[in-house]
Protein backbone atom coordinates (compact mmCIF):
# COMPACT_ATOMS: atom_id res chain seq x y z
CA UNK A 1 0.00 0.00 0.00
CA UNK A 2 1.15 3.55 -0.64
CA UNK A 3 1.20 5.96 2.28
CA UNK A 4 -2.20 7.42 3.05
CA UNK A 5 -4.18 4.88 1.03
CA UNK A 6 -5.78 1.80 2.54
CA UNK A 7 -8.64 -0.47 1.62
CA UNK A 8 -10.67 1.03 4.43
CA UNK A 9 -10.19 4.55 3.10
CA UNK A 10 -10.59 3.65 -0.57
CA UNK A 11 -13.51 5.58 -2.05
CA UNK A 12 -16.56 3.77 -3.34
CA UNK A 13 -19.32 4.24 -5.89
CA UNK A 14 -22.27 6.55 -5.23
CA UNK A 15 -25.73 6.11 -6.76
CA UNK A 16 -28.61 8.46 -5.98
CA UNK A 17 -26.73 9.78 -2.94
CA UNK A 18 -26.15 6.31 -1.49
CA UNK A 19 -22.76 4.60 -1.13
CA UNK A 20 -22.38 1.22 -2.78
CA UNK A 21 -20.33 -0.76 -0.31
CA UNK A 22 -20.54 -4.15 -1.94
CA UNK A 23 -19.65 -5.52 -5.33
CA UNK A 24 -16.82 -7.32 -7.10
CA UNK A 25 -13.46 -5.93 -6.03
CA UNK A 26 -11.26 -4.10 -8.52
CA UNK A 27 -7.56 -4.38 -7.67
CA UNK A 28 -5.85 -1.04 -8.27
CA UNK A 29 -2.12 -1.57 -8.93
CA UNK A 30 0.72 0.88 -8.53
CA UNK A 31 2.46 0.90 -11.94
CA UNK A 32 5.78 1.92 -10.40
CA UNK A 33 6.24 -1.15 -8.19
CA UNK A 34 3.23 -3.38 -8.96
CA UNK A 35 2.03 -3.24 -5.35
CA UNK A 36 -1.68 -3.21 -4.59
CA UNK A 37 -2.89 0.31 -3.90
CA UNK A 38 -6.38 -0.78 -2.84
CA UNK A 39 -9.21 -3.13 -3.71
CA UNK A 40 -12.19 -1.02 -4.70
CA UNK A 41 -15.78 -2.30 -4.61
CA UNK A 42 -17.25 -1.97 -8.09
CA UNK A 43 -20.74 -1.45 -9.43
CA UNK A 44 -22.66 -4.02 -11.42
CA UNK A 45 -24.74 -3.34 -14.56
CA UNK A 46 -27.91 -3.07 -12.46
CA UNK A 47 -26.23 -0.31 -10.45
CA UNK A 48 -25.45 1.61 -13.64
CA UNK A 49 -29.09 1.30 -14.65
CA UNK A 50 -30.14 2.63 -11.23
CA UNK A 51 -27.72 5.53 -11.63
CA UNK A 52 -29.07 6.45 -15.06
CA UNK A 53 -32.65 6.39 -13.77
CA UNK A 54 -31.70 8.39 -10.69
CA UNK A 55 -30.06 11.03 -12.88
CA UNK A 56 -33.16 11.17 -15.05
CA UNK A 57 -35.42 11.66 -11.98
CA UNK A 58 -33.14 14.34 -10.56
CA UNK A 59 -32.90 16.27 -13.82
CA UNK A 60 -36.17 18.21 -13.63
CA UNK A 61 -35.45 19.61 -10.18
CA UNK A 62 -31.78 20.33 -10.83
CA UNK A 63 -32.39 22.00 -14.20
CA UNK A 64 -35.00 24.29 -12.61
CA UNK A 65 -32.67 25.23 -9.75
CA UNK A 66 -31.50 28.83 -10.23
CA UNK A 67 -28.09 29.02 -11.91
CA UNK A 68 -26.56 30.92 -8.98
CA UNK A 69 -27.67 28.21 -6.56
CA UNK A 70 -26.25 25.49 -8.80
CA UNK A 71 -22.96 27.41 -8.98
CA UNK A 72 -22.85 27.73 -5.19
CA UNK A 73 -23.27 23.96 -4.78
CA UNK A 74 -20.62 23.29 -7.42
CA UNK A 75 -18.18 25.57 -5.60
CA UNK A 76 -18.93 23.71 -2.36
CA UNK A 77 -18.23 20.46 -4.20
CA UNK A 78 -14.86 21.81 -5.37
CA UNK A 79 -14.02 22.98 -1.85
CA UNK A 80 -14.76 19.48 -0.58
CA UNK A 81 -12.34 18.11 -3.16
CA UNK A 82 -9.71 20.67 -2.20
CA UNK A 83 -10.02 19.58 1.44
CA UNK A 84 -8.89 16.15 0.22
CA UNK A 85 -5.97 17.60 -1.70
CA UNK A 86 -3.17 15.69 0.03
CA UNK A 87 -4.98 12.39 -0.22
CA UNK A 88 -5.85 13.01 -3.86
CA UNK A 89 -2.20 13.75 -4.69
CA UNK A 90 -1.10 10.50 -3.03
CA UNK A 91 -3.85 8.60 -4.80
CA UNK A 92 -3.03 9.94 -8.27
CA UNK A 93 0.68 9.18 -7.90
CA UNK A 94 -0.10 5.67 -6.65
CA UNK A 95 -2.70 4.70 -9.22
CA UNK A 96 -1.34 6.43 -12.36
CA UNK A 97 2.42 6.66 -11.76
CA UNK A 98 2.32 10.43 -12.36
CA UNK A 99 5.25 12.41 -10.98
CA UNK A 100 4.43 13.89 -7.58
CA UNK A 101 5.14 17.37 -8.96
CA UNK A 102 2.52 16.82 -11.66
CA UNK A 103 0.00 15.49 -9.16
CA UNK A 104 0.42 18.57 -6.98
CA UNK A 105 0.30 21.20 -9.71
CA UNK A 106 -1.66 20.01 -12.75
CA UNK A 107 -3.65 17.04 -11.59
CA UNK A 108 -5.15 18.35 -8.34
CA UNK A 109 -4.55 22.06 -7.83
CA UNK A 110 -4.78 22.74 -11.57
CA UNK A 111 -7.92 20.65 -11.94
CA UNK A 112 -9.69 22.56 -9.16
CA UNK A 113 -8.44 25.92 -10.44
CA UNK A 114 -9.77 25.19 -13.95
CA UNK A 115 -13.09 24.07 -12.52
CA UNK A 116 -13.50 27.23 -10.47
CA UNK A 117 -12.72 29.27 -13.58
CA UNK A 118 -15.51 27.37 -15.36
CA UNK A 119 -17.92 28.67 -12.72
CA UNK A 120 -16.87 32.22 -13.55
CA UNK A 121 -17.12 31.63 -17.28
CA UNK A 122 -20.60 30.17 -16.92
CA UNK A 123 -21.72 33.16 -14.85
CA UNK A 124 -20.67 35.45 -17.71
CA UNK A 125 -22.78 33.65 -20.31
CA UNK A 126 -26.43 34.69 -20.76
CA UNK A 127 -29.14 32.07 -20.41
CA UNK A 128 -31.08 33.90 -23.11
CA UNK A 129 -29.92 36.06 -26.01
CA UNK A 130 -31.83 38.25 -28.40
CA UNK A 131 -31.79 36.82 -31.90
CA UNK A 132 -31.78 39.74 -34.37
CA UNK A 133 -34.01 39.45 -37.42
CA UNK A 134 -34.58 41.94 -40.27
CA UNK A 135 -36.84 44.87 -39.41
CA UNK A 136 -39.54 43.68 -41.78
CA UNK A 137 -39.63 40.42 -39.83
CA UNK A 138 -40.28 42.07 -36.48
CA UNK A 139 -43.93 42.74 -37.22
CA UNK A 140 -46.48 39.98 -37.57
CA UNK A 141 -49.95 41.12 -38.47
CA UNK A 142 -49.19 44.57 -37.10
CA UNK A 143 -47.90 43.23 -33.79
CA UNK A 144 -44.32 43.50 -32.50
CA UNK A 145 -42.51 40.15 -32.44
CA UNK A 146 -39.59 39.05 -30.27
CA UNK A 147 -36.94 36.51 -31.23
CA UNK A 148 -34.89 34.94 -28.43
CA UNK A 149 -32.37 32.11 -28.19
CA UNK A 150 -32.61 30.16 -24.94
CA UNK A 151 -29.65 28.03 -23.80
CA UNK A 152 -30.93 24.95 -22.00
CA UNK A 153 -29.40 21.75 -20.55
CA UNK A 154 -29.14 18.55 -22.53
CA UNK A 155 -30.44 16.21 -19.81
CA UNK A 156 -28.47 13.24 -18.45
CA UNK A 157 -24.75 13.25 -19.28
CA UNK A 158 -22.61 10.09 -19.25
CA UNK A 159 -19.04 11.15 -18.44
CA UNK A 160 -16.01 8.89 -18.93
CA UNK A 161 -12.51 10.35 -18.38
CA UNK A 162 -9.22 8.65 -19.28
CA UNK A 163 -6.62 7.36 -16.84
CA UNK A 164 -3.70 9.70 -17.52
CA UNK A 165 -5.05 12.84 -15.78
CA UNK A 166 -8.19 11.32 -14.25
CA UNK A 167 -9.46 14.01 -11.89
CA UNK A 168 -8.59 16.83 -14.28
CA UNK A 169 -10.51 15.23 -17.13
CA UNK A 170 -13.43 14.30 -14.87
CA UNK A 171 -13.87 17.89 -13.69
CA UNK A 172 -13.69 19.20 -17.26
CA UNK A 173 -16.79 17.13 -17.89
CA UNK A 174 -18.69 17.19 -14.62
CA UNK A 175 -18.46 20.88 -13.71
CA UNK A 176 -19.76 22.38 -17.00
CA UNK A 177 -22.48 19.73 -17.10
CA UNK A 178 -23.69 20.51 -13.57
CA UNK A 179 -23.43 24.29 -13.98
CA UNK A 180 -25.67 24.20 -17.03
CA UNK A 181 -28.35 22.12 -15.30
CA UNK A 182 -27.52 18.60 -16.45
CA UNK A 183 -27.27 15.56 -14.20
CA UNK A 184 -24.29 13.23 -14.52
CA UNK A 185 -23.33 9.57 -14.38
CA UNK A 186 -19.55 9.48 -14.04
CA UNK A 187 -17.47 6.34 -14.73
CA UNK A 188 -13.71 6.51 -14.13
CA UNK A 189 -11.21 4.43 -16.05
CA UNK A 190 -10.77 1.01 -14.41
CA UNK A 191 -7.02 1.64 -14.57
CA UNK A 192 -7.22 4.71 -12.31
CA UNK A 193 -10.60 4.94 -10.56
CA UNK A 194 -9.81 6.16 -7.07
CA UNK A 195 -9.30 9.92 -7.43
CA UNK A 196 -12.44 10.18 -9.56
CA UNK A 197 -14.47 8.12 -7.08
CA UNK A 198 -13.58 10.74 -4.45
CA UNK A 199 -15.93 13.06 -6.37
CA UNK A 200 -18.85 11.05 -4.98
CA UNK A 201 -17.74 11.73 -1.42
CA UNK A 202 -17.26 15.42 -2.20
CA UNK A 203 -20.71 15.67 -3.81
CA UNK A 204 -22.31 14.13 -0.73
CA UNK A 205 -20.43 16.47 1.59
CA UNK A 206 -21.31 19.53 -0.50
CA UNK A 207 -25.02 18.73 -0.39
CA UNK A 208 -25.65 18.06 -4.06
CA UNK A 209 -29.16 16.60 -4.34
CA UNK A 210 -29.34 12.81 -4.72
CA UNK A 211 -29.04 11.64 -8.31
CA UNK A 212 -27.41 14.84 -9.58
CA UNK A 213 -23.91 13.30 -9.62
CA UNK A 214 -23.58 9.52 -9.60
CA UNK A 215 -20.09 7.96 -9.63
CA UNK A 216 -19.56 4.28 -10.40
CA UNK A 217 -16.47 2.14 -10.91
CA UNK A 218 -16.31 -1.10 -12.84
CA UNK A 219 -13.63 -3.49 -14.01
CA UNK A 220 -15.14 -4.35 -17.38
CA UNK A 221 -17.18 -2.38 -19.91
CA UNK A 222 -20.79 -3.49 -19.37
CA UNK A 223 -21.67 -0.34 -17.43
CA UNK A 224 -19.99 1.88 -19.99
CA UNK A 225 -21.96 0.26 -22.80
CA UNK A 226 -25.17 0.78 -20.85
CA UNK A 227 -24.29 4.46 -20.40
CA UNK A 228 -23.78 4.93 -24.14
CA UNK A 229 -26.91 3.05 -25.18
CA UNK A 230 -29.53 3.83 -22.51
CA UNK A 231 -32.37 5.95 -23.91
CA UNK A 232 -32.44 7.96 -20.66
CA UNK A 233 -28.95 9.32 -21.40
CA UNK A 234 -28.87 12.41 -23.61
CA UNK A 235 -25.14 12.98 -24.06
CA UNK A 236 -21.82 11.16 -23.75
CA UNK A 237 -18.56 12.92 -22.88
CA UNK A 238 -15.57 10.62 -23.33
CA UNK A 239 -11.79 10.97 -23.35
CA UNK A 240 -9.80 8.04 -24.68
CA UNK A 241 -8.70 6.24 -27.80
CA UNK A 242 -10.11 6.87 -31.27
CA UNK A 243 -11.12 3.21 -31.54
CA UNK A 244 -13.25 3.36 -28.40
CA UNK A 245 -14.63 6.72 -29.48
CA UNK A 246 -15.79 5.17 -32.75
CA UNK A 247 -17.48 2.36 -30.83
CA UNK A 248 -19.24 4.89 -28.60
CA UNK A 249 -20.47 6.80 -31.64
CA UNK A 250 -22.01 3.59 -33.00
CA UNK A 251 -23.60 2.72 -29.67
CA UNK A 252 -25.02 6.22 -29.20
CA UNK A 253 -26.34 6.62 -32.74
CA UNK A 254 -29.74 4.85 -32.36
CA UNK A 255 -30.75 7.25 -29.57
CA UNK A 256 -29.15 10.32 -31.22
CA UNK A 257 -27.09 11.36 -28.20
CA UNK A 258 -24.92 14.46 -28.19
CA UNK A 259 -21.26 13.37 -28.31
CA UNK A 260 -18.29 15.16 -26.81
CA UNK A 261 -15.25 13.09 -27.73
CA UNK A 262 -11.61 13.94 -27.05
CA UNK A 263 -9.77 11.09 -28.74
CA UNK A 264 -6.28 10.14 -29.88
CA UNK A 265 -3.60 12.35 -31.29
CA UNK A 266 -0.29 12.30 -33.16
CA UNK A 267 0.60 15.93 -32.72
CA UNK A 268 3.43 17.57 -34.62
CA UNK A 269 5.93 19.95 -33.12
CA UNK A 270 7.28 22.07 -35.99
CA UNK A 271 10.61 23.79 -35.28
CA UNK A 272 11.43 26.58 -37.70
CA UNK A 273 15.10 27.14 -38.62
CA UNK A 274 15.54 29.86 -35.99
CA UNK A 275 14.19 27.60 -33.20
CA UNK A 276 16.02 24.34 -33.88
CA UNK A 277 18.08 24.64 -30.69
CA UNK A 278 14.87 24.21 -28.67
CA UNK A 279 13.91 20.87 -30.23
CA UNK A 280 15.90 18.63 -27.86
CA UNK A 281 14.36 20.24 -24.79
CA UNK A 282 10.92 19.96 -26.41
CA UNK A 283 11.45 16.24 -26.86
CA UNK A 284 12.40 15.90 -23.19
CA UNK A 285 9.21 17.71 -22.20
CA UNK A 286 7.17 15.03 -23.97
CA UNK A 287 9.01 12.31 -22.04
CA UNK A 288 8.52 14.01 -18.67
CA UNK A 289 4.83 14.71 -19.24
CA UNK A 290 3.13 11.59 -17.84
CA UNK A 291 5.81 9.45 -19.49
CA UNK A 292 4.45 10.46 -22.88
CA UNK A 293 0.90 9.35 -22.01
CA UNK A 294 -0.84 12.44 -23.33
CA UNK A 295 -2.93 12.71 -26.47
CA UNK A 296 -1.87 16.34 -27.08
CA UNK A 297 1.87 15.73 -26.71
CA UNK A 298 4.09 16.49 -29.71
CA UNK A 299 5.36 13.02 -30.52
CA UNK A 300 6.27 13.91 -34.14
CA UNK A 301 9.07 16.48 -34.20
CA UNK A 302 9.65 18.20 -37.55
CA UNK A 303 12.95 20.03 -38.11
CA UNK A 304 14.83 21.40 -41.14
CA UNK A 305 16.52 18.52 -42.97
CA UNK A 306 19.91 20.20 -42.80
CA UNK A 307 19.64 20.45 -38.99
CA UNK A 308 18.25 16.99 -38.36
CA UNK A 309 21.56 15.33 -37.50
CA UNK A 310 22.35 17.95 -34.87
CA UNK A 311 18.85 17.72 -33.39
CA UNK A 312 19.14 13.94 -33.13
CA UNK A 313 22.52 14.16 -31.39
CA UNK A 314 21.27 16.81 -28.96
CA UNK A 315 18.07 14.87 -28.30
CA UNK A 316 19.98 11.65 -27.65
CA UNK A 317 22.17 13.42 -25.09
CA UNK A 318 19.20 15.16 -23.47
CA UNK A 319 17.08 12.02 -23.27
CA UNK A 320 19.94 9.87 -21.99
CA UNK A 321 20.17 12.18 -18.98
CA UNK A 322 16.53 11.61 -18.00
CA UNK A 323 16.09 9.43 -14.96
CA UNK A 324 13.49 6.66 -14.83
CA UNK A 325 12.16 5.69 -11.44
CA UNK A 326 9.90 6.25 -8.46
CA UNK A 327 7.45 9.06 -9.27
CA UNK A 328 7.63 10.24 -5.64
CA UNK A 329 11.38 10.87 -5.89
CA UNK A 330 12.06 14.52 -6.85
CA UNK A 331 15.08 13.31 -8.88
CA UNK A 332 12.86 11.21 -11.17
CA UNK A 333 12.19 12.64 -14.62
CA UNK A 334 10.09 9.89 -16.19
CA UNK A 335 7.70 7.64 -14.32
CA UNK A 336 6.05 4.37 -15.32
CA UNK A 337 3.41 3.63 -17.91
CA UNK A 338 -0.01 2.60 -16.67
CA UNK A 339 0.24 -1.11 -17.53
CA UNK A 340 2.39 -3.80 -19.08
CA UNK A 341 0.05 -3.73 -22.07
CA UNK A 342 1.14 -0.13 -22.64
CA UNK A 343 4.79 -1.14 -22.35
CA UNK A 344 4.23 -3.83 -24.96
CA UNK A 345 2.57 -1.28 -27.22
CA UNK A 346 5.71 0.87 -27.06
CA UNK A 347 7.84 -2.18 -27.84
CA UNK A 348 5.66 -3.08 -30.81
CA UNK A 349 5.67 0.47 -32.21
CA UNK A 350 9.43 0.78 -31.98
CA UNK A 351 9.87 -2.62 -33.64
CA UNK A 352 7.52 -1.60 -36.45
CA UNK A 353 9.42 1.66 -36.91
CA UNK A 354 12.70 -0.23 -37.28
CA UNK A 355 11.16 -2.72 -39.69
CA UNK A 356 10.17 0.20 -41.92
CA UNK A 357 13.59 1.86 -41.96
CA UNK A 358 13.58 3.88 -38.75
CA UNK A 359 16.67 4.17 -36.53
CA UNK A 360 16.65 4.35 -32.73
CA UNK A 361 19.07 7.02 -31.50
CA UNK A 362 18.13 6.85 -27.80
CA UNK A 363 16.32 4.34 -25.61
CA UNK A 364 14.05 1.84 -27.29
CA UNK A 365 13.73 -0.81 -24.58
CA UNK A 366 11.34 -1.85 -21.85
CA UNK A 367 12.82 -1.65 -18.35
CA UNK A 368 10.94 -4.33 -16.44
CA UNK A 369 14.06 -4.78 -14.30
CA UNK A 370 13.05 -1.60 -12.46
CA UNK A 371 10.11 -3.45 -10.95
CA UNK A 372 7.28 -1.63 -12.68
CA UNK A 373 5.85 -0.72 -16.08
CA UNK A 374 8.79 1.31 -17.38
CA UNK A 375 9.92 2.08 -20.92
CA UNK A 376 13.03 4.01 -21.78
CA UNK A 377 12.62 7.53 -23.18
CA UNK A 378 13.06 6.84 -26.87
CA UNK A 379 13.96 8.94 -29.92
CA UNK A 380 13.59 7.45 -33.38
CA UNK A 381 14.96 8.90 -36.62
CA UNK A 382 12.39 8.57 -39.43
CA UNK A 383 12.80 9.38 -43.11
CA UNK A 384 9.18 10.39 -43.62
CA UNK A 385 5.64 10.14 -42.27
CA UNK A 386 4.96 6.86 -44.12
CA UNK A 387 6.60 5.04 -41.23
CA UNK A 388 3.91 3.54 -38.95
CA UNK A 389 5.45 5.26 -35.92
CA UNK A 390 4.53 8.60 -37.51
CA UNK A 391 0.93 7.51 -38.03
CA UNK A 392 -0.14 5.48 -34.99
CA UNK A 393 -0.63 6.86 -31.49
CA UNK A 394 1.86 5.19 -29.13
CA UNK A 395 0.92 6.83 -25.82
CA UNK A 396 4.33 6.45 -24.27
CA UNK A 397 7.78 8.13 -24.16
CA UNK A 398 8.52 7.56 -27.84
CA UNK A 399 9.20 10.52 -30.14
CA UNK A 400 10.01 10.48 -33.85
CA UNK A 401 12.15 13.11 -35.58
CA UNK A 402 11.51 13.87 -39.27
CA UNK A 403 13.27 16.36 -41.54
CA UNK A 404 11.50 18.83 -43.83
CA UNK A 405 12.78 20.61 -46.95
CA UNK A 406 10.94 23.91 -46.56
CA UNK A 407 7.92 25.31 -44.72
CA UNK A 408 5.45 24.01 -47.30
CA UNK A 409 6.89 20.55 -46.79
CA UNK A 410 6.71 21.00 -42.99
CA UNK A 411 3.00 21.80 -43.23
CA UNK A 412 2.45 18.82 -45.53
CA UNK A 413 4.16 16.50 -43.02
CA UNK A 414 2.28 17.97 -40.06
CA UNK A 415 -1.04 17.38 -41.81
CA UNK A 416 -0.17 13.87 -42.98
CA UNK A 417 -2.18 12.13 -40.26
CA UNK A 418 -5.75 11.03 -39.58
CA UNK A 419 -5.58 12.88 -36.27
CA UNK A 420 -6.10 16.56 -35.54
CA UNK A 421 -6.07 17.20 -31.81
CA UNK A 422 -3.16 19.54 -31.20
CA UNK A 423 0.17 20.74 -32.49
CA UNK A 424 2.84 23.37 -31.98
CA UNK A 425 5.09 25.67 -33.98
CA UNK A 426 8.28 27.24 -32.64
CA UNK A 427 10.07 30.20 -34.21
CA UNK A 428 9.75 33.90 -34.93
CA UNK A 429 6.16 34.78 -34.08
CA UNK A 430 5.04 36.06 -37.49
CA UNK A 431 6.34 33.06 -39.45
CA UNK A 432 5.28 30.60 -36.75
CA UNK A 433 1.74 31.97 -36.73
CA UNK A 434 1.57 31.71 -40.52
CA UNK A 435 2.54 28.02 -40.32
CA UNK A 436 0.18 27.37 -37.39
CA UNK A 437 -2.78 28.68 -39.38
CA UNK A 438 -2.14 26.03 -42.04
CA UNK A 439 -2.05 23.06 -39.65
CA UNK A 440 -5.30 21.08 -39.59
CA UNK A 441 -5.81 20.64 -35.88
CA UNK A 442 -8.25 21.71 -33.19
CA UNK A 443 -5.51 23.58 -31.31
CA UNK A 444 -2.04 24.80 -32.24
CA UNK A 445 0.35 26.34 -29.73
CA UNK A 446 2.88 28.91 -30.93
CA UNK A 447 6.07 29.09 -28.85
CA UNK A 448 4.28 27.44 -25.96
CA UNK A 449 0.99 29.24 -26.43
CA UNK A 450 -1.71 29.15 -23.76
CA UNK A 451 -3.22 26.17 -22.01
CA UNK A 452 -5.81 27.25 -19.49
CA UNK A 453 -9.48 27.32 -18.58
CA UNK A 454 -10.38 30.33 -20.70
CA UNK A 455 -9.50 28.85 -24.10
CA UNK A 456 -11.11 25.73 -25.48
CA UNK A 457 -9.54 22.73 -27.17
CA UNK A 458 -10.96 19.87 -29.17
CA UNK A 459 -10.17 17.42 -31.90
CA UNK A 460 -10.76 17.24 -35.63
CA UNK A 461 -11.16 14.09 -37.70
CA UNK A 462 -10.11 10.96 -35.76
CA UNK A 463 -9.27 13.09 -32.74
CA UNK A 464 -12.91 13.62 -31.88
CA UNK A 465 -15.60 16.27 -31.86
CA UNK A 466 -16.87 19.15 -29.71
CA UNK A 467 -14.79 21.33 -27.37
CA UNK A 468 -13.69 21.37 -23.74
CA UNK A 469 -12.83 24.35 -21.50
CA UNK A 470 -13.65 27.97 -22.22
CA UNK A 471 -16.99 29.29 -23.45
CA UNK A 472 -17.33 26.52 -26.00
CA UNK A 473 -16.74 23.92 -23.30
CA UNK A 474 -19.71 25.29 -21.36
CA UNK A 475 -22.00 25.63 -24.36
CA UNK A 476 -21.23 22.01 -25.38
CA UNK A 477 -23.47 20.91 -22.51
CA UNK A 478 -26.38 23.07 -23.66
CA UNK A 479 -28.85 23.03 -26.52
CA UNK A 480 -30.56 26.01 -28.15
CA UNK A 481 -34.26 26.69 -28.14
CA UNK A 482 -35.63 29.48 -30.35
CA UNK A 483 -38.48 31.41 -28.74
CA UNK A 484 -40.67 33.84 -30.67
CA UNK A 485 -43.43 35.90 -29.21
CA UNK A 486 -45.88 38.56 -30.40
CA UNK A 487 -48.02 40.97 -28.41
CA UNK A 488 -51.71 40.17 -28.18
Amino acid sequence: MRAGITDASAPCSFVDGVRLGRGPLLRVTNPADLSTVAEVPTAEPADFQRAVRAARRAFDGWSRTPAAERASLVLAFLSALEARRGRLEDTIVAETGALLSSARTLQVAGAIEHARAAVRIHASLPEEEHNPVPLDGLVAGGRVAASVLSWEPLGVVAAMPAYNVPLFLALWKVVPALLTGNTVVLRPSPLAPMAVLAAGEAAEEAGLPPGVLNVLAEEGTAGAVLMTTAPEVDAVSFTGSSAVGAAIAIQAAPTHKRLMLELGGKSAGVYLPDAVEAAADGIAVVMRAMAGQGCVLQTRVLVPQESKGRVLRDAADRVAALRLGDPRDPATDVGPLISDAQVRRCEDHVAAALAHGGRVVAGGRARRDLGGHFFEPTVVDLDDTANPLAQEETFGPVVSVIGYRDLDHAVELANDTVYGLSGAVFGAADRALAVARRIRSGAVLVNGGYFGPFASSGGWRHSGRSRERGREGIRAYQQVKHLTAVSR
